[in-house]
Protein backbone atom coordinates (compact mmCIF):
# COMPACT_ATOMS: atom_id res chain seq x y z
CA UNK A 1 0.00 0.00 0.00
CA UNK A 2 1.13 3.48 -0.61
CA UNK A 3 1.68 6.07 2.01
CA UNK A 4 -1.26 8.20 2.67
CA UNK A 5 -0.33 11.95 2.31
CA UNK A 6 -2.49 14.39 4.53
CA UNK A 7 -3.64 17.29 1.68
CA UNK A 8 -3.01 20.84 3.28
CA UNK A 9 -5.79 23.22 3.36
CA UNK A 10 -4.62 25.52 0.92
CA UNK A 11 -4.46 22.24 -1.48
CA UNK A 12 -7.72 21.35 -0.99
CA UNK A 13 -9.17 25.01 -2.05
CA UNK A 14 -7.12 25.09 -5.05
CA UNK A 15 -8.30 21.96 -6.26
CA UNK A 16 -11.96 23.01 -5.46
CA UNK A 17 -11.26 26.16 -6.89
CA UNK A 18 -9.81 24.54 -10.04
CA UNK A 19 -12.45 22.03 -10.45
CA UNK A 20 -15.19 25.36 -10.84
CA UNK A 21 -12.97 26.60 -13.60
CA UNK A 22 -12.55 23.44 -15.40
CA UNK A 23 -16.37 22.77 -14.77
CA UNK A 24 -17.08 26.71 -16.54
CA UNK A 25 -18.46 27.76 -13.36
CA UNK A 26 -16.07 30.75 -13.80
CA UNK A 27 -15.27 31.37 -17.52
CA UNK A 28 -12.24 33.32 -19.00
CA UNK A 29 -12.15 36.65 -18.30
CA UNK A 30 -14.27 36.36 -15.34
CA UNK A 31 -13.84 38.30 -11.93
CA UNK A 32 -13.93 35.79 -8.85
CA UNK A 33 -15.84 36.84 -5.10
CA UNK A 34 -13.72 38.96 -3.32
CA UNK A 35 -11.12 37.23 -0.72
CA UNK A 36 -13.67 37.80 1.84
CA UNK A 37 -16.46 37.08 0.10
CA UNK A 38 -14.52 33.55 -0.40
CA UNK A 39 -13.30 33.00 2.56
CA UNK A 40 -16.83 33.75 3.96
CA UNK A 41 -18.04 30.99 1.75
CA UNK A 42 -15.52 28.37 2.03
CA UNK A 43 -14.85 28.65 5.76
CA UNK A 44 -11.46 29.21 5.40
CA UNK A 45 -8.63 31.97 6.88
CA UNK A 46 -8.02 34.77 4.44
CA UNK A 47 -4.30 33.87 4.95
CA UNK A 48 -4.80 29.95 3.75
CA UNK A 49 -7.31 31.44 0.91
CA UNK A 50 -4.54 33.38 -0.17
CA UNK A 51 -2.08 30.41 -0.68
CA UNK A 52 -4.38 29.09 -2.89
CA UNK A 53 -4.64 31.39 -4.75
CA UNK A 54 -1.11 32.19 -5.30
CA UNK A 55 -0.79 28.63 -6.46
CA UNK A 56 -3.53 29.00 -8.88
CA UNK A 57 -1.63 31.99 -10.58
CA UNK A 58 1.82 30.49 -10.43
CA UNK A 59 -0.08 27.64 -12.45
CA UNK A 60 -1.68 30.04 -15.25
CA UNK A 61 -5.64 29.69 -13.92
CA UNK A 62 -5.91 32.88 -11.70
CA UNK A 63 -4.56 36.69 -12.78
CA UNK A 64 -4.47 39.62 -10.35
CA UNK A 65 -6.08 42.96 -12.25
CA UNK A 66 -5.14 46.48 -10.39
CA UNK A 67 -7.91 49.46 -10.83
CA UNK A 68 -11.29 49.89 -10.45
CA UNK A 69 -12.69 47.06 -12.94
CA UNK A 70 -9.65 44.76 -11.75
CA UNK A 71 -9.70 42.01 -8.88
CA UNK A 72 -9.10 38.15 -9.14
CA UNK A 73 -9.83 37.08 -13.15
CA UNK A 74 -9.44 33.50 -14.59
CA UNK A 75 -6.99 34.04 -17.38
CA UNK A 76 -7.36 32.83 -21.06
CA UNK A 77 -6.15 29.24 -19.52
CA UNK A 78 -3.37 29.10 -22.64
CA UNK A 79 -0.64 27.69 -20.10
CA UNK A 80 -3.05 25.33 -18.30
CA UNK A 81 -4.43 23.86 -21.51
CA UNK A 82 -1.25 23.85 -23.35
CA UNK A 83 -0.13 21.69 -20.85
CA UNK A 84 -2.93 19.38 -20.62
CA UNK A 85 -2.43 18.85 -24.24
CA UNK A 86 1.39 18.13 -24.08
CA UNK A 87 0.37 15.89 -21.44
CA UNK A 88 -1.53 14.27 -23.82
CA UNK A 89 0.63 14.93 -26.93
CA UNK A 90 0.36 11.76 -29.43
CA UNK A 91 -0.91 9.33 -26.90
CA UNK A 92 -3.93 8.36 -29.04
CA UNK A 93 -4.69 5.78 -26.24
CA UNK A 94 -5.43 8.01 -23.47
CA UNK A 95 -8.32 9.81 -25.92
CA UNK A 96 -8.91 6.13 -26.31
CA UNK A 97 -9.44 5.51 -22.94
CA UNK A 98 -11.29 9.12 -21.90
CA UNK A 99 -14.03 8.04 -24.85
CA UNK A 100 -14.69 4.60 -23.40
CA UNK A 101 -14.76 5.59 -20.17
CA UNK A 102 -17.50 8.58 -21.09
CA UNK A 103 -19.62 6.13 -23.09
CA UNK A 104 -19.75 3.84 -20.03
CA UNK A 105 -20.54 6.76 -17.88
CA UNK A 106 -22.61 9.05 -19.70
CA UNK A 107 -24.64 6.37 -21.67
CA UNK A 108 -25.67 4.77 -18.39
CA UNK A 109 -26.49 8.55 -17.10
CA UNK A 110 -28.74 9.38 -20.33
CA UNK A 111 -30.48 5.96 -20.08
CA UNK A 112 -31.09 6.16 -15.99
CA UNK A 113 -32.44 10.09 -16.98
CA UNK A 114 -34.91 8.55 -19.64
CA UNK A 115 -36.32 6.46 -17.11
CA UNK A 116 -36.36 8.80 -13.88
CA UNK A 117 -36.60 12.25 -15.63
CA UNK A 118 -38.81 15.11 -14.05
CA UNK A 119 -40.74 18.10 -15.80
CA UNK A 120 -37.70 20.35 -14.23
CA UNK A 121 -35.12 17.99 -15.40
CA UNK A 122 -36.14 18.51 -19.41
CA UNK A 123 -36.60 21.93 -18.88
CA UNK A 124 -33.02 22.44 -17.45
CA UNK A 125 -31.91 20.05 -20.48
CA UNK A 126 -33.62 21.59 -22.97
CA UNK A 127 -32.51 25.04 -21.74
CA UNK A 128 -28.43 24.06 -22.20
CA UNK A 129 -29.77 22.98 -25.27
CA UNK A 130 -31.09 26.54 -26.61
CA UNK A 131 -28.35 28.26 -25.20
CA UNK A 132 -25.99 26.18 -27.66
CA UNK A 133 -26.36 28.90 -30.51
CA UNK A 134 -24.28 29.85 -33.16
CA UNK A 135 -21.85 32.75 -32.95
CA UNK A 136 -20.97 32.06 -29.12
CA UNK A 137 -17.82 32.65 -28.14
CA UNK A 138 -15.25 29.23 -27.23
CA UNK A 139 -15.37 29.81 -23.48
CA UNK A 140 -18.99 29.84 -23.32
CA UNK A 141 -19.18 27.16 -26.08
CA UNK A 142 -17.66 25.01 -23.43
CA UNK A 143 -19.53 26.23 -20.34
CA UNK A 144 -22.86 25.34 -22.40
CA UNK A 145 -21.70 22.28 -23.39
CA UNK A 146 -20.62 21.51 -19.86
CA UNK A 147 -24.21 22.30 -18.07
CA UNK A 148 -26.11 20.09 -20.60
CA UNK A 149 -24.30 16.70 -20.00
CA UNK A 150 -24.57 17.89 -16.26
CA UNK A 151 -28.33 18.04 -16.63
CA UNK A 152 -28.63 14.62 -18.05
CA UNK A 153 -26.39 13.59 -15.12
CA UNK A 154 -28.75 15.38 -12.83
CA UNK A 155 -31.73 13.91 -14.14
CA UNK A 156 -30.54 10.45 -13.75
CA UNK A 157 -31.27 11.40 -10.12
CA UNK A 158 -27.86 9.19 -9.10
CA UNK A 159 -25.17 11.39 -6.92
CA UNK A 160 -22.45 9.39 -8.79
CA UNK A 161 -23.37 9.89 -12.22
CA UNK A 162 -23.18 13.46 -11.40
CA UNK A 163 -19.80 12.84 -9.62
CA UNK A 164 -18.23 11.19 -12.59
CA UNK A 165 -19.29 13.27 -15.95
CA UNK A 166 -18.26 16.29 -14.15
CA UNK A 167 -15.02 14.39 -13.94
CA UNK A 168 -14.39 13.72 -17.05
CA UNK A 169 -15.80 17.17 -17.90
CA UNK A 170 -12.56 18.98 -16.51
CA UNK A 171 -10.61 16.78 -19.07
CA UNK A 172 -12.53 17.53 -22.03
CA UNK A 173 -12.73 21.34 -20.91
CA UNK A 174 -8.81 21.72 -21.04
CA UNK A 175 -8.57 19.40 -24.50
CA UNK A 176 -11.43 21.59 -26.34
CA UNK A 177 -9.57 24.35 -25.16
CA UNK A 178 -7.77 24.31 -28.66
CA UNK A 179 -10.36 23.51 -30.92
CA UNK A 180 -12.37 26.37 -33.07
CA UNK A 181 -16.11 25.46 -31.22
CA UNK A 182 -17.41 25.88 -35.19
CA UNK A 183 -15.95 22.50 -35.99
CA UNK A 184 -17.81 20.81 -32.93
CA UNK A 185 -21.43 23.09 -32.35
CA UNK A 186 -23.21 21.52 -35.57
CA UNK A 187 -22.78 17.89 -35.00
CA UNK A 188 -23.25 18.94 -30.69
CA UNK A 189 -26.30 21.05 -31.31
CA UNK A 190 -27.82 17.69 -33.23
CA UNK A 191 -26.54 15.47 -30.72
CA UNK A 192 -27.46 17.65 -27.36
CA UNK A 193 -31.25 17.81 -29.66
CA UNK A 194 -31.95 13.86 -30.32
CA UNK A 195 -30.64 13.09 -26.76
CA UNK A 196 -33.38 15.42 -25.52
CA UNK A 197 -35.84 14.09 -27.19
CA UNK A 198 -34.92 10.51 -26.25
CA UNK A 199 -35.01 11.80 -22.76
CA UNK A 200 -38.18 13.88 -23.38
CA UNK A 201 -40.03 10.82 -24.40
CA UNK A 202 -38.63 8.60 -21.71
CA UNK A 203 -37.01 6.03 -24.46
CA UNK A 204 -33.81 5.09 -22.55
CA UNK A 205 -32.65 2.86 -25.03
CA UNK A 206 -32.86 5.46 -27.56
CA UNK A 207 -30.84 8.16 -24.85
CA UNK A 208 -28.31 5.60 -24.39
CA UNK A 209 -27.73 5.11 -28.37
CA UNK A 210 -27.88 8.56 -29.48
CA UNK A 211 -25.21 9.41 -26.03
CA UNK A 212 -22.86 7.09 -27.35
CA UNK A 213 -23.54 8.45 -30.80
CA UNK A 214 -22.07 11.76 -29.88
CA UNK A 215 -19.35 10.43 -27.66
CA UNK A 216 -18.01 8.74 -30.84
CA UNK A 217 -18.31 12.12 -32.79
CA UNK A 218 -16.89 13.95 -30.30
CA UNK A 219 -13.85 10.91 -29.79
CA UNK A 220 -13.63 11.82 -34.22
CA UNK A 221 -13.81 15.07 -33.45
CA UNK A 222 -10.51 15.26 -30.56
CA UNK A 223 -9.00 12.60 -32.98
CA UNK A 224 -8.50 14.88 -36.05
CA UNK A 225 -7.56 17.99 -33.61
CA UNK A 226 -4.87 16.03 -31.94
CA UNK A 227 -3.32 14.66 -35.38
CA UNK A 228 -4.39 10.86 -35.30
CA UNK A 229 -4.59 10.38 -39.28
CA UNK A 230 -6.73 7.05 -38.76
CA UNK A 231 -8.81 7.28 -35.62
CA UNK A 232 -10.24 4.18 -34.72
CA UNK A 233 -12.96 3.82 -32.76
CA UNK A 234 -12.65 2.46 -29.07
CA UNK A 235 -13.06 -0.69 -27.80
CA UNK A 236 -16.77 -1.18 -26.74
CA UNK A 237 -17.27 -2.96 -23.26
CA UNK A 238 -18.91 -6.42 -23.63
Amino acid sequence: MLPIRKSATHELIRDRLKRAIHLGDYLPGDRLPSERDMASQLEVSRVTLREAIKTLEEEGYLVTRRGATGGLRVTALAEPAARMRRNVGADQQYLEDLCTYRRTIECGAARLAAARRTRADVARIAAAVRALEPGIDMSRFRKVDTDFHRAVAAASHNRFFVEAVEDVRQTLFLLFSGTEHAVILPSTLQAHTDILAAIKDGDAARAEAAMAAHVEVAYQEMSRDFGFSRPGSPPRLR
